[in-house]
C-alpha cells in the first residue's frame, strides 16, 4: 500500500448526515442533486446474497450488541457487524422489532448518535429505527437532515411520524424529496387535518406521474376539496390544483383510478366547472381539462352516478372553455415551441380535441350499438394508450375491471382480435398492470352467429377482491353489419398515432410478416412500442437464443433495442432499422436486459452490472 492510499485508509470517512447537511447548505430549498449520490458508503455496499430470512437473520445476530454500556463502542461493533450485510430499510426496522432493547433513554442516545454519526446506511436506518421507537419531537430536525437523502427518506419519513413532529417538519422534508420518495410524508400530512397541513396539500404542485391515484384522493378528502371550491375568494392556483387532484385521481398509476371511491367526486366536479372562468388559461390547465373531459367520455369518471343529464352538462362546460380563442391560443404557441415535451403535449391536445366524442346514449334498437375509442392520455401523465369500448355510451371494460387499462390498440385491433367468426375467440380487453397471473384480467368470449354478432362469457380470471365485487356485463348482441364497419374503421385509423408510436407499428407488422429478419440470427420479437417516460424513443425486444440451445442448458436471454428519433419521417425510420436488423446481428448492438446472469455466462454475453443506488 503507498502512502497515499494508507492515509485515504486511516482517514476518518465522512459521516451521512454531514455529507446530507453539506449539500443541503449549499442549495437550502430544493433536493439534493440525485438524492445526494454518490454517497460516502457507495462502495461499500456489498451484492445481494442469501433470501429475507437469511438477510434478516444476520442483521438479528448483528443486533444482539444493542444490549447497553458505552454507546460509541456499540455504533462501532454495530457498524462493524453490518458491513457484510445487503438490507433494506425496511428489513432493518422489522428486524429491530424481534430485538429485546435496553431502556429507552439508552436507546434514544444510541439512536441519535448513529443518525448523526454513521458513514454507512444501514447504520443510519437502524438509528432512525431507534428514535422512532425511543425519540421526542425535538428530534425532528435531526431526523428530517438525514432524510434529504433520497435512501434515508421513507425511514426518516416513518421516525417523523412516530416523534409526532411539527407539521412544518413533515412538510419541510417533503419540499425537498423527489417526487416518487414523498409518499410516506404526505401520507402523513393528510392524516394531520389542520390548517397548515391543508394548506400545504392545496399548494404544493402534484407530479402527475409519480402522484398514485390514492394520495390524491386522500389529498382530496383531507382538504376538504368539494367545499373549498365553493369558498370565497379561491387563488387560481388553489383551482388549478383541484382539476389536478381530479385528473390524477382518474390516472391508474397505482393499479387503478381512485376516481370511483372519492364520495365527493360529484360535487367536486360541479364545483370546479362553476370557476372555469377563474382559472387562467395556459397548456397545462388546458391539458387538465382535457383529461377530465375524456375521462367523463370514457372512462372510469363515467360510471359516476350522474343525474341525469349532469354529466353532459359539465362536459359541455368544458368543451366552451377550451374552445374559447385564449385557450386555443395557448396551444398554438406551444407548436412550434423549442420544447419537445411541449410540442408532443400540443399535438396531443389538437389531436384529442378534433376527435368526436358524443356524450348522448346511442337510440334504442334491437341491438346494442358499439363505439370503439382509442384513447391517448396527456404526454404529461402515467397512461398508456388504450382501447376503449363503449356499448349504449358505457365504457365496458371500465365498469368490469379495475386492476389496469384497456389493452392496447396494437393488441386488439393491430392484431384483428375485436373481428367475430363462427368459430368463438376467446379475447382479453384488459391485463393487471402486475400481470394476469397476479391481479387477473378481462376477457370476453365473440362469434358471429348469423346476422348478429356476441359477446357473452364474461370472467376474470385471478381477479383481486376489488374486480370481483365489480359486475360482469350480461350477454352483449350486436348487428353484425354495423359491428364489422366499426371494427374496421378502428383498425384502419391510425391518426392517434405520434410518428415513433407509427415507427413501432410498422417494426411489428414487418417482422411479424418476416419472421425471417430475426428468424436468421436465431432471435425471436417480443414487444415493439414507445418507451412511457421517452415518447419519441422506439424500442424493440427480442429473445435469443430461439428455441433456446440444448447444449447451453435452454438458457435465453432478452435483449432491447433502444431507436432515438432520427428526425426522419416515420416510414424511413422503420425501413432503416428493418435493414439494419437484416445486414448485422442484433445481439452485437442492442443492449443485454433479461434473463440471468448463468444464461448470459452459458451463451457468452456479459451480463450488465447494475447500480444499487
Amino acid at each position: 500500500m503507498s502512502v497515499s492510499d494508507e492515509r485515504k485508509a486511516l482517514a476518518p470517512r465522512t459521516s451521512l448526515y454531514d455529507h446530507a447537511l453539506r449539500l443541503h447548505r449549499q442549495a437550502p430549498d430544493e433536493p439534493l442533486p440525485d438524492g445526494g449520490r454518490p454517497l460516502p458508503d457507495q462502495s461499500a455496499q456489498p451484492g445481494r446474497s442469501g433470501s429475507v430470512t437469511e438477510r434478516s437473520a444476520g442483521l438479528q445476530d448483528a443486533l444482539t450488541c444493542l444490549g447497553g454500556g458505552d454507546i460509541e463502542r456499540t455504533a462501532q461493533e454495530l457498524h462493524t457487524r453490518v458491513l457484510g450485510l445487503d438490507l433494506s430499510a425496511r428489513e432493518v426496522s422489522r428486524s429491530l422489532e424481534a430485538v429485546p432493547l435496553p431502556d429507552g433513554e439508552w436507546c434514544r442516545s444510541l439512536g441519535r448518535h448513529l443518525v448523526r454519526h454513521a458513514v454507512d446506511r444501514r447504520t443510519v436506518w437502524v438509528g432512525l429505527a431507534l428514535l422512532g421507537r425511543h425519540g421526542l419531537p425535538r428530534d425532528a430536525e435531526l431526523i428530517r437532515t438525514v432524510g434529504l437523502l433520497a435512501c434515508c427518506t421513507g425511514p426518516a419519513a416513518d421516525a417523523l411520524v412516530a416523534v409526532d413532529c411539527a407539521t412544518g417538519d413533515l412538510s419541510w422534508l417533503a419540499e425537498r424529496s423527489h417526487p416518487r420518495r414523498r409518499r410516506k410524508l404526505i401520507e402523513a400530512l393528510c392524516t394531520r387535518g389542520d390548517p397548515a397541513s391543508r394548506r400545504w396539500l392545496l399548494a404544493e404542485p402534484l407530479d402527475r406521474r409519480t402522484t398514485p391515484a390514492s394520495q390524491a384522493r386522500s389529498i382530496a378528502e383531507s382538504t376538504r376539496l368539494a367545499e373549498v371550491l365553493d369558498q370565497q375568494p379561491l387563488d387560481a392556483a388553489t383551482l388549478a390544483q383541484a382539476a389536478r387532484l381530479l385528473a390524477v385521481m382518474t390516472d391508474p398509476n397505482d393499479y387503478r383510478s381512485a376516481i370511483g371511491q372519492y364520495t365527493d367526486a360529484m360535487p367536486a366536479y360541479a364545483a370546479l366547472v362553476r370557476r372555469l372562468g377563474e382559472l387562467p388559461p395556459s397548456l397545462d390547465h388546458y391539458a387538465l381539462l382535457l383529461s377530465l373531459l375524456l375521462d367523463l367520455h370514457s372512462g372510469r369518471s363515467a360510471l359516476l352516478d350522474w343525474e341525469p343529464g349532469e354529466r353532459e352538462r359539465i362536459a359541455v362546460a368544458l368543451r366552451s372553455v377550451l374552445s374559447h380563442p385564449e385557450w386555443t391560443g395557448q396551444v398554438t404557441a406551444a407548436e412550434p415551441s423549442a420544447d419537445i415535451a411541449e410540442r408532443r403535449r400540443a399535438a396531443w391536445i389538437l389531436h384529442a380535441t378534433g376527435a368526436t366524442y358524443s356524450f348522448a346514449p346511442a337510440e334504442r334498437r334491437a341491438f346494442n350499438r358499439l363505439a370503439v375509442q382509442v384513447t391517448v392520455p396527456d404526454p404529461a401523465g402515467p397512461g398508456q394508450v388504450e382501447t376503449r369500448l363503449l356499448v349504449d355510451g358505457t365504457p365496458v371494460i371500465a365498469q368490469a375491471f379495475d386492476s389496469g387499462q384497456a389493452q392496447t390498440p396494437e393488441y386488439l385491433l393491430g392484431r384483428g382480435l375485436l373481428r367475430a367468426s363462427e368459430e368463438p375467440t376467446d379475447v382479453q380487453l384488459a391485463e393487471a398492470w402486475c400481470t394476469e397471473g397476479c391481479c387477473g384480467a378481462l376477457y370476453v368470449t365473440i362469434s358471429r352467429e348469423g346476422d348478429t354478432v356476441v359477446w357473452r362469457n364474461w370472467r376474470r380470471p385471478n381477479a383481486s377482491r376489488s374486480a370481483a365485487e365489480l359486475p360482469l356485463p350480461g350477454e352483449l348482441r350486436f348487428d353484425a353489419a354495423e359491428y364489422d364497419e366499426e371494427i374496421s374503421r378502428a383498425e384502419s385509423d391510425h391518426t392517434w398515432e405520434w410518428p415513433a408510436r407509427t415507427v413501432a407499428r410498422l417494426l411489428g407488422e414487418r417482422l411479424r410478416a418476416e419472421p425471417g429478419l430475426l428468424g436468421r440470427w436465431r432471435c425471436a420479437p417480443g414487444w415493439i412500442g414507445t418507451h412511457y417516460a421517452e415518447p419519441e424513443q422506439v424500442e424493440l425486444s427480442f429473445t435469443y437464443p430461439s428455441p433456446p440451445a440444448q447444449d447451453t442448458g435452454n438458457a435465453w436471454v432478452q435483449f432491447v433495442w433502444t431507436l432515438p428519433d432520427g428526425g426522419t419521417p416515420p416510414e424511413e425510420r422503420a425501413e432503416a432499422a428493418l435493414r439494419r436488423l437484416a445486414e448485422v446481428n442484433p445481439t452485437t448492438y442492442a443492449t443485454l436486459a433479461g434473463g440471468s446472469r448463468e444464461a448470459a455466462q452459458a451463451l457468452g454475453f456479459t451480463w450488465p452490472e447494475r447500480s444499487r443506488a
